[in-house]
């Protein structure tokens, strides 16, 4: 699997701070819907196959020059949303959809805070140097 430093040093920053996010969920959670914990790790685990699936198709497309694969990648993210999303509904007992639907998102969410951040940086950096 190939993928850039700089999305392999994002990806490992934002999965620190999923890791302690969750951490700090599934202790406030564990006293009130234990089961919450079972369908957001399930989006959490699915979200990191997707961001990873994400970066492998970026680093194919732009420094491979392997246009055709797009689809196929984009097919595949599509599977990858799909699968938990299915087990939560099919296993209605043991997950719940909507929590399952919200941490699937997880660390997109957090790739475009981590990326809004870094650009505000850079534009406040630009303006102090002229």
């Amino acid at each position: 699997m190939h993928l850039s430093r700089n999305l392999k040093f994002i990806i490992k920053k934002i999965s620190k701070l999923i890791a302690l996010e969750f951490c700090l969920f599934c202790a406030v959670v564990w006293f009130f819907q234990p089961h919450f914990i079972q369908s957001s790790m399930l989006g959490i685990v699915f979200s990191f196959f997707v961001i990873l699936d994400f970066a492998v198709s970026e680093y194919s497309i732009l420094h491979g020059r392997r246009r055709g694969v797009f689809f196929l990648f984009y097919l595949s993210r599509i599977f990858l949303y799909a699968i938990p999303l299915i087990l939560a509904l099919f296993f209605k007992n043991y997950f719940n959809f909507f929590v399952t639907l919200i941490f699937l998102f997880t660390y997109q969410i957090h790739f475009i805070a981590f990326e809004f951040f870094r650009s505000l940086k850079k534009v406040k950096r630009q303006k102090i140097n002229g």
